[in-house]
């Protein structure tokens, strides 16, 4: 048994940004030590547990069998002596320094960060956020991105089961070099046209991607960008054919140079979201910080575009319209 006053428990940290990164240096940098300074961690680690922990596997590295068993009680762990430390019977955003990690896409950034960095420049501003970008993997492990993020804001759709509150709805349009004619799409472009796209075919980035390509609209793709700002940007100057956010569209259209077009057939509203793991919802902290980005949904939402809504903020609550998990 390991004697816990000898123990160094720093190591726990350096286990944890491992565990996650697979990658030594994307570790140091995850918690802000060199190369150097993490690769010795590795080696402590390995001898504290005889295992290798971190395998190479072709050009990445692999969790080993321990490895992945030590994940999640590690983040466990971690996010326990967190609330230790943070544990207050009350939050007081006016005097605190506490830091929340927000992952989201950059549409979901740019559409609130006006008004929710004027929120929290006016009742937090010791309070720190930290944005990291919403990727393929952060989706596909979404047990593991909400345990080491405070919010996940991401549309519905994409994984359920997790406590979230509603932000605010938003329309899909096509955006086209501002050159091309002004004119009503029709299907058939929607069909023959070149398009600019988010992640690639691999990946149904949204579920408006996966009902365009369902209806083998969108299959000539010849741009792949990783973010939707980008996509405005990729088809300026051209005639070809990008599926945007219709807030976005109208943010970026002159200084992309683009002209917005309507779709010829229906697609799911967009419903953005904020996602968050049940063990954070008891945290007054949390429960303020989620409160506040609802608020500035919902400032965001009074300016609505046309189109379905959900129900009204006033009517919920500060923390909006919130889901707890259903058992299948």
């Amino acid at each position: 048994m390991v004697n816990l006053l000898t123990a160094d428990l720093n190591l726990l940290v350096a286990l944890d940004a491992l565990l996650i990164e697979r990658n030594v240096t994307r570790a140091g940098a995850r918690i802000g030590i060199s190369q150097p300074a993490m690769s010795s961690s590795l080696q402590r680690l390995r001898r504290q547990f005889d295992d290798e922990l971190l395998t190479r596997v072709g050009s990445a590295y692999e969790l080993t069998p321990l490895a992945q068993v030590l994940r999640e009680d590690v983040a466990e762990i971690l996010r326990m002596v967190e609330r230790t430390f943070d544990a207050q019977a009350v939050f007081d955003p006016a005097s605190s320094s506490r830091s929340f990690r927000v992952i989201t896409s950059d549409y979901c950034l740019t559409a609130l960060s006006g008004k929710l960095m004027s929120m929290l420049q006016e009742e937090a501003p010791g309070v720190q956020v930290h944005f990291d970008a919403v990727t393929p993997l952060a989706v596909e492990r979404i047990k593991e991105t909400l345990q080491n993020a405070d919010l996940m804001l991401i549309p519905k759709g994409h994984f359920s089961g997790y406590p979230h509150t509603e932000l605010f709805t938003d329309n899909w349009v096509c955006v086209t070099g501002s050159t091309s004619p002004e004119r009503t799409l029709t299907v058939e472009e929607m069909r023959d046209a070149r398009w600019a796209r988010l992640f690639g075919a691999e990946v149904d980035s949204t579920l408006a991607d996966r009902r365009v390509y369902d209806l083998q609209l969108g299959e000539k793709t010849d741009i792949i960008v990783d973010s939707f700002l980008m996509l405005p940007f990729a088809v300026a100057g051209t005639a070809r054919l990008a599926l945007v956010q219709e807030r976005l569209a109208r943010m970026l259209a002159s200084v992309a140079g683009v002209r917005i077009m309507q779709l010829p057939i229906s697609l799911p509203t967009l419903v953005e979201c904020a996602w968050w793991h049940p063990s954070k919802s008891a945290d007054p902290g949390h429960q303020w910080f989620r409160k506040l980005v609802a608020r500035a949904a919902a400032q965001l939402e009074s300016e609505s575009l046309r189109g379905p809504h959900s129900t009204d903020s006033s009517d919920q609550g500060q923390d909006g319209p919130m889901h707890e998990p259903q058992v299948a």
